[in-house]
């Protein structure tokens, strides 16, 4: 039977672009944990995945040329191969098993999108490592990921019947390929950003880095006259850091959102923006760039795979407004955004080159930031680890529970560009502002900060 080849969505042309053009290599995997309270049995476990892996295709993709052009199709079936079994009884040997697993890339051309290890912590508690690649998953999939393998594992130790299966990423494939056929809309979206960047935002961002003006490495760009941090000569080496927003504040802030129609998303992205701003000398413009969960159907939320698009937003933090009037402006343009999303970010790129006479390659994003609801089933705890490499010198990720109302804050940071110290004070800042502006969301901001 002929395979149907699919072309690479948004997402998988990204990491495409990052791999190809960056001169340091980078490993696109993502390396995460999923431990168990109650522990678990290995071999039953183990025949969890193979079902996780059967049942969810985004797992079973294989990477195929046509001619010059990469392709994409579905294997049939595929299993996970022997597991390994480690006690690591200190951090140390943790860390260091962690530095090495995540240096070996994922090979699609091979077949090889997953890879996992059992494991038990200083504390005892097991847990099991995995490495997938990102052509294959983002952090939203590896939750239906998570929760599917388990549901099965709790059906397999009990003998039950197998959970319905989640949605299928082939078909998120399918009209991925056909969303981006229809030229007439491809210009459409192109009209849009043009007037986004010519019109709206005229003015030439500056880049905002979360280390404020502590960094030694940026004072001494910024002594140059030069706005933008060209990563490609950096030795990017990153190391990963969270924390954890409690409930009670996420909650005050879904109620405040609720109450003035504005996403979580929306007004965490804003309040790490003033926070930013006010860390380097009260800047006004700056361009971060956001993944977009483009998820816009019940059946593409089921499925796991990856699905996102980076978009260069252009963030404005004028201290004469208010909080209300400004996040409510870029809550209107937010929605615009997400209703025009074909552009390619090479696209999106060559007009911040043709109008700021910089390109985003070139670093002058401030941050990368998303926000991902997901709820884990009880007892399991998900955590994301560095990749060890990164295209940028800032990544922020919030992964918000849904169920306990807690959002943990991941970051993975440049060490050569942001200190342990300076990511606290970010932090700090950060949480601030949102305290700050929920109490009094309709004063000047000059008045809050």
């Amino acid at each position: 039977m002929d395979k149907t080849l699919y072309p690479f969505n948004y997402s998988q042309d990204i990491i495409t672009l990052q791999t190809k053009y960056a001169l340091f290599k980078r490993v696109i995997n993502i390396v995460f944990s999923v431990a168990v309270d109650d522990g678990f049995d290995e071999a039953l476990m183990h025949r969890a995945i193979d079902a996780m892996i059967a049942r969810n295709d985004c797992l079973r993709l294989t990477e195929v040329k046509e001619g010059k052009a990469s392709r994409l199709y579905f294997a049939s079936e595929r299993k996970i191969g022997t597991i390994p079994s480690h006690n690591f009884d200190t951090s140390s040997k943790f860390d260091a098993f962690l530095r090495r697993f995540r240096k070996t890339p994922t090979d699609l051309r091979k077949g090889k999108t997953l890879e996992a290890v059992f494991g038990r912590n200083p504390e005892g508690k097991q847990f099991v490592l995995f490495k997938v690649s990102h052509m294959v998953a983002d952090t939203y999939g590896i939750g239906v990921l998570v929760t599917d393998l388990m549901k099965v594992y709790e059906a397999l130790k009990d003998g039950q019947p197998l959970p319905p299966e989640p949605g299928r990423f082939e078909e998120v494939m399918a009209k991925d390929a056909e969303f981006r056929t229809n030229e007439a809309a491809v210009e459409k979206d192109r009209a849009f950003f043009d007037d986004y960047f010519k019109v709206r935002h005229p003015e030439r961002p500056i880049y905002c880095g979360i280390h404020g003006n502590g960094s030694d490495r940026w004072l001494k760009n910024k002594r140059k006259g030069a706005i933008s941090l060209p990563y490609l000569f950096i030795k990017c080496d990153t190391e990963g850091y969270r924390f954890v927003i409690p409930a009670a504040v996420t909650q005050q802030v879904g109620a405040w959102c609720a109450a003035h129609g504005i996403t979580m998303n929306t007004f965490f992205f804003y309040t790490c923006g003033i926070a930013t701003s006010l860390l380097n000398d009260r800047a006004k413009h700056q361009l971060p760039l956001e993944l977009l969960n483009c998820r816009g159907s019940l059946a593409e939320r089921k499925a796991a795979g990856t699905k996102v698009q980076s978009m260069g937003v252009c963030v404005t933090v004028d201290y004469e407004k208010t909080f209300l009037e400004s996040v409510t402006a870029l809550s209107d343009e937010q929605k615009e955004l997400y209703r025009h999303t074909r552009l390619t970010y090479l696209e999106i790129e060559d007009l911040t080159h043709k109008f700021y006479d910089f390109s985003m390659l070139g670093q002058v994003t401030s941050y990368c930031f998303s926000f991902i609801p997901m709820a884990m089933p009880k007892g399991i705890t998900l955590q994301v680890h560095s990749n060890g490499k990164g295209a940028l010198t800032g990544y922020i990720a919030m992964m918000h529970n849904v169920e306990t109302d807690e959002i943990e804050t991941v970051y993975d940071i440049q060490t050569k560009m942001i200190t342990p110290q300076q990511l606290v004070d970010f932090q700090n800042t950060w949480v601030h502002v949102v305290e700050q502006v929920i109490a009094r969301p309709e004063v000047p901001m000059k008045e809050l900060f």
